[in-house]
């Protein structure tokens, strides 16, 4: 591993970073299990609320975790209240705060997340997510190390890949001291923030890349990803609005009579393997994090 990140607080954790991920021989089967990975977890039916995803719900979802995960009832300033999971959202630049009552209230409603009393102080609520959202935060968080074990299987990734109760309180601990990094990562992708920010754009456009997508010679029509709108809980004319915004921006172009054909651009698979590298990385970051915090937490004990 090549030295990765200084975490405030913490100094100097040892990672694998984007570019060696990127030059590793085996990237384009990670990628593969990326995108099939992810698609599981953001599926209509299975991402939570019965919303599409898009990374102001992602992030949300995944800052309540965090934020259960470290509550301290000694501390105020930790308490995982609707107010503190606003100012954490909007760091990362992604959901604006009627967004996030909107999307907390149907995560309470559809059994995600309970409003519990705070024991000090009973005009405080507290959000705590229920095992439906753990069990789903856990089949999220596989999904990354999924493909990261492609590419370093010895000693491989684990705790996470199994879904390790234990293990995911400590990665939600622990996460939050890579936030600055992981909100640098995102916004060093300018060019895809529009697809991040979009429901569903990303895994559609990956799933069109796995479909065959970036291959010139390929004869995939608008027609044929018909299918990725239900799958993904957008509508045809979202599905459209995406491809057109890709075709602005140099992802995708037309070919064939009528433009009937759409192909993925040299400079869609450029930007959007970095993305997936920059994820990757940032995964292995904060699993080098959890292990640490698990080994404090071992010492601590004896």
């Amino acid at each position: 591993m090549k030295t990765g990140s200084i975490i405030r607080g913490i100094g100097e954790i040892e990672h694998a970073i984007p570019e060696q991920i990127l030059g590793h021989p085996d990237f384009p089967i990670a990628r593969r299990v990326f995108v099939s990975e992810h698609a599981k977890v953001y599926e209509a039916g299975v991402f939570p609320a019965q919303f599409g995803a898009d990374a102001g719900r992602v992030t949300t979802l995944a800052i309540i975790v965090c934020q259960h995960a470290g509550y301290d009832p000694a501390d105020r300033a930790n308490w995982p209240t609707l107010s503190r999971l606003k100012d954490t959202v909007a760091r990362f630049g992604f959901a604006s705060p009627r967004l996030i009552d909107s999307f907390v209230a149907r995560l309470v409603q559809t059994g995600y997340v309970e409003l519990r009393q705070q024991p000090d102080d009973n005009r405080v609520r507290l959000l705590c997510p229920t095992e439906r959202l753990l069990a789903w935060d856990r089949d999220w968080m596989a999904a990354h190390y999924a493909a990261l074990e492609v590419l370093y299987p010895d000693p491989g990734f684990g705790p996470a890949r199994r879904r390790d109760p234990a293990f995911q309180a400590a990665h939600a601990r622990s996460a939050v001291a890579a936030f600055d990094a992981i909100i640098a990562m995102m916004w060093s992708n300018l060019e895809i923030i529009f697809f991040l920010s979009s429901t569903s754009a990303l895994i559609i456009l990956l799933s069109l890349f796995e479909m065959g997508g970036s291959d010139p010679a390929s004869r995939i029509r608008e027609a044929d990803l018909v299918q990725l709108a239900p799958r993904f809980a957008v509508s045809r004319s979202h599905l459209r609005n995406i491809l057109a915004v890709a075709q602005e921006r140099n992802f995708l172009v037309r070919s064939g009579p009528r433009n009937a054909y759409i192909h993925l651009t040299p400079h869609w698979v450029a930007a959007f393997d970095r993305f997936i590298a920059g994820s990757l990385a940032q995964s292995d970051l904060t699993y080098r994090l959890a292990l640490r915090h698990q080994a404090e937490q071992a010492r601590s004990a004896v």
